[in-house]
């Protein structure tokens, strides 16, 4: 077996595995969505309204209780990314178990505070018949001893990240998605037990890490070798996690609130006419979530040896995603009114259409800023976007509350597409400090001018036929400047051998 620092570093951190690894990204989040669309029918059918809520929160406890890391994961992967791109193999064992300790003992911290308000959650804060309350607490008691499990097995997905194994952690990811569904699905047959469904997809979760535990000591026997504890790796990795568990904490605020602000300061009724245009929309960040997933560890790696294709990533991810998503997103600001009133119903159409058009173009700005903030955490400056958001929340909370109040459900879209524009230019900014000329501000210029003229032609005409001429117009000129002007002739030879169905030629330096 070769010694890992004869392997040829550069081979993980090219452009041809950056585009390999974001397609297994893209099918490790969209087939479990696929796979949720069609058995969530038969499983609301299988349990009931209720039972169904109540398997909705434990799927929301289980899957997102790797906040309990405080960012450890994130940090685990870009430290052994930085190691391997500096070709430093001999320290990772070190740092992969002292991480994996570190994310052990928080993940406690996560057990002990949902065993301590379980009872206020089921008793008071949750409106549960009190036929199912007992069967509830039982099942949020077997959800918070599995919570160090969910933890560390972030951990362990972001070491195979961290070296570029997105087609191994994406098998293993699809096979949990799928049994997030379809096990409880199979349970049913026996029994409608949330507690037993519960421990079943514990069951699947405890076989799913032992999994990438397996694949880890594999890609580094070392790790298996050389169990090793270094207590002065705690506060670097402490320091570093401390900033990402600030964008993770605040990040989740400013995108509840203003679901919670509504139902305070208006109704119900207009939560769903704001919730359900907004999970539409937020479906789209699915495109940029898969790219920045791999991107992340390939900024870690190669910022420090490799500066000049770090630029060249953060310029093509950027562009790339920009021209994926906004086809999508003129279409839909253009017969917003039509798609929702097809959809769910003309009251939507009436009262939801500017909201669908201001959040759409909020999602396409947000896409954007994924790429400066993997950048910027991947570089080791979490501190950056976490501090961006610190100042950001007091200033979007207090113009949510006046905007809600005042313009309804059309001004929270507003606020949310403001706050997503001034966080998209501010990171691009900061980024563009860094590494010069990083962005190219005459394309976000360009586009913009797209965007304004595509939002201002519902309002000038309702006529059908008139936006159809229109959107192929925009779609016709949209191709025909993103061909013309923003791709250099080596990308437009890929994409012409692409369509061919022959197989690109990458150049030396790992670029498309």
């Amino acid at each position: 077996m070769p010694s890992p620092k004869s392997k040829d570093v550069s081979s993980l951190y090219s452009g041809r595995a950056v585009a390999k690894n974001t397609v297994y990204n893209l099918l490790g989040y969209g087939i479990p969505l696929v796979v949720a669309v069609v058995l969530i029918p038969p499983l609301i059918k299988g349990l009931g309204e209720e039972r169904f809520g109540i398997l909705n929160l434990a799927w929301v406890v289980i899957g997102y209780f790797s906040f309990f890391d405080f960012g450890i994961g994130r940090s685990l992967t870009k430290i052994i990314a930085e190691k391997i791109g500096t070709n430093r193999l001999e320290d990772i064992p070190g740092i992969f178990w002292t991480s994996f300790f570190l994310m052990a003992v928080v993940s406690l911290i996560g057990t002990l505070i949902l065993v301590i308000v379980t009872p206020s959650l089921v008793n008071r804060f949750f409106h549960i018949s009190q036929e199912l309350q007992p069967e509830t607490a039982d099942t949020l008691y077997a959800l918070a001893f599995s919570i160090p499990i969910v933890t560390t097995t972030a951990g362990l997905r972001g070491v195979l990240e961290a070296y570029q194994k997105f087609s191994t952690a994406n098998v293993i990811k699809i096979i949990l998605g799928v049994f997030t569904f379809l096990g409880p699905l199979f349970c049913l047959i026996f029994t409608k037990s949330l507690f037993w469904i519960v421990v079943f997809l514990i069951l699947v979760r405890v076989i799913v890490w032992y999994l990438y535990l397996l694949q880890c000591f594999k890609i580094n026997g070392e790790i298996r070798r050389n169990f090793k504890f270094d207590s002065t790796l705690i506060r670097p990795v402490l320091k570093l996690s401390g900033w990402m568990t600030v964008s993770n904490v605040v990040g989740p605020l400013i995108t509840y609130l203003d679901r919670f602000l509504i139902g305070a300061l208006i109704s119900a009724i207009a939560i769903t006419y704001y919730a359900t245009p907004y999970e539409v929309v937020t479906k789209l960040l699915l495109v940029p979530s898969a790219i920045v997933g791999v991107l992340f560890p390939v900024f870690s790696g190669s910022s420090m040896n490799n500066p000049e294709f770090s630029k060249k990533l953060l310029q093509r991810s950027s562009k790339y995603i920009f021209l994926c998503l906004f086809p999508v997103v003129m279409l839909t600001i253009i017969f917003s009114n039509e798609i929702l009133t097809i959809w769910v119903g003309k009251r939507f159409g009436e009262n939801s259409s500017i909201v669908l058009q201001l959040l759409v173009i909020g999602v396409l700005l947000n896409s954007i800023a994924y790429v400066p903030f993997s950048f910027l955490q991947g570089i080791g400056r979490p501190d950056i976007p976490a501090k961006i958001n610190l100042i950001e929340l007091p200033l979007y909370i207090t113009t949510m509350w006046f905007a809600v109040k005042i313009f309804g459900i059309n001004g929270a879209a507003l606020v949310l597409l403001l706050l997503n524009t001034v966080n998209t230019i501010l990171q691009i900014y900061i980024v563009n400090k860094l590494v010069a000329s990083a962005f190219e501000y005459k394309l976000g210029m360009f586009w913009l001018i797209f965007i304004v003229v595509a939002v201002v032609v519902p309002f000038v005409s309702s006529d059908l036929l008139v936006k159809v001429v229109f959107a192929m117009g925009i779609l016709v000129g949209f191709l025909f400047f993103a061909w013309r002007y923003f791709l250099p002739p080596d990308e437009k030879i890929f994409f012409v051998n692409l369509i061919k169905k022959q197989t690109p030629v990458l150049s030396k330096t790992g670029s498309i």
